[in-house]
């Protein structure tokens, strides 16, 4: 991973989630996927922070590890 990459996460502090039903016809809700860009590293790995594009702006958020 590095800074300017495009991926795919599931982010925390915003979303929606989908109901969706396995084969025993319980249901189910799982958070949706967003693409984003990847804007800091920290320099040791520890974290790295990605930048959403939403509707009413941009929204950053931190996830673990690299």
């Amino acid at each position: 991973m590095k800074i300017g990459d495009r991926v795919q996460q599931v982010p925390e502090t915003f979303g929606e989630t989908e109901e969706i039903r396995d084969r025993h016809r319980r249901k189910k809700a799982r958070k949706r996927t967003y693409s984003g860009t990847v804007v800091y590293i920290h320099p040791l790995g520890r974290y790295h922070v990605i930048a959403f594009e939403t509707a009413r702006g941009i929204i950053r958020e931190s996830f673990a590890g690299v």
